[in-house]
């Protein structure tokens, strides 16, 4: 195939170029996906400045991907349900199949992981990894799910990340009817776990933001927040006292990677109660913790990375059924020669600029 194909290059921290990649010649167990969007994950910023180490570059970025099937191999197409021109979301994990944590249904820990947008880098034939890209290759045994052309792009671009959501919030933090929730973190990823709290029972479930953050406030209630705190104008603490009448949270989920706000984490959640890290600091950060308030307290504090396939149908679900606006979540479109400034909004670095979710359309 000698078609070419443009891309985002990450080619060191701080630097992207627009590159043209030819397209690959596909196998039996390979596809190439047309891409119609690409998210930019909150990580992705973390990712373009070099916060986190021993990146692969020179590579393209983009791990939260929608697009068409242009291309599909015979046996690629059996083992998805697919065929050319269907509509697709791609997890961000390419597993081996094989390994301990594969063979248990945990593959996002596989032995031999490789992943879109975060492992592997362009040197890497076919080059086309991530879906800052009008392409991506499809590589075997990666996880395709075929998802409805009536749902917005906006909403199902947000497939893997309500996943997350479901994951870390209702699977990995155990919520259940009627527990009280806390999520601290009003962007995409919290209000990810707010729907994920909201669809496991809980009540009530509050959401903590800035003062910055008020629209995406706004946006938590409307999605179904019971309640909504601004920690910049109130005693986040004590608020949650008074809402829960002294018994704290059951559950406080943590998605801000702020060191602040994770210790906090521990004064707002009851005795034996969790609290759930799904944010990143970054590698060279490090975040003290009062251990003798985890030990005294009996709390179980569990790290949340990522989700699997059942997340990610269940979420899969839930977009479909156009029961939330998720699509109201994207807030910023950029197009792929935009994709620097695109990582600088989600990062919050650009004035003026506050954005829940951007996503990048090539």
């Amino acid at each position: 195939m000698n078609q070419k194909a443009k891309a985002a290059v990450l080619e060191a921290p701080g630097k992207i170029t627009i590159k043209e990649f030819t397209l690959p010649s596909i196998g039996p167990e390979e596809g190439l996906i047309r891409v119609e969007m690409a998210g930019v994950c909150g990580s992705d910023p973390k990712f373009y400045h070099g916060k986190i180490k021993n990146l692969p570059t020179p590579m393209i970025l983009g791990h939260e991907t929608l697009g068409h099937i242009e291309e599909i191999g015979i046996v690629a197409a059996e083992r998805y349900g697919v065929h050319k021109g269907d509509r697709v979301v791609v997890e961000a994990n390419i597993h081996c199949g094989l390994c301990y944590y594969c063979l248990t249904g945990n593959y996002q820990f596989c032995e031999r992981e490789r992943g879109y947008g975060t492992k592997l880098s362009t040197k890497t034939a076919p080059g086309l990894w991530g879906s800052y890209s009008e392409y991506m290759y499809l590589a075997p045994n990666s996880e395709v799910h075929k998802v409805s052309d009536s749902v917005p792009a906006e909403a199902a671009i947000l497939t893997t990340v309500i996943a997350n959501g479901v994951q870390w919030t209702r699977n990995l933090a155990g919520a259940s009817i009627g527990n009280f929730v806390v999520i601290q973190g009003a962007g995409q990823q919290g209000l990810a776990c707010l729907v994920g709290a909201l669809e496991s029972g809980c009540r009530p479930v509050i959401v903590t933001g800035l003062s910055v953050d008020s629209p995406r406030l706004a946006l938590a209630k409307e999605l179904g927040a019971h309640y909504t705190i601004d920690v910049q104008k109130e005693d986040v603490v004590a608020r949650v006292a008074e809402i829960t009448k002294g018994r704290m949270a059951d559950i406080v989920v943590d998605v801000t990677g702020n060191p602040q706000a994770i210790q906090k984490s521990l004064d707002m959640v009851r005795p034996q109660g969790t609290v759930l890290a799904g944010g990143l600091t970054g590698t060279e950060t490090v975040t003290p913790m009062p251990i003798d308030k985890i030990v005294m307290k009996e709390i179980r504090f569990q790290g949340a990375r990522s989700k699997a396939a059942p997340a990610v149908l269940a979420a899969l679900k839930l977009v479909e059924s156009r029961k939330y606006p998720f699509e109201k979540l994207v807030t910023h479109r950029y197009p792929l020669d935009k994709t620097e400034e695109a990582l600088k909004a989600c990062g919050g670095e650009l004035a003026g600029v506050y954005p829940v979710k951007v996503v990048i359309v090539p």
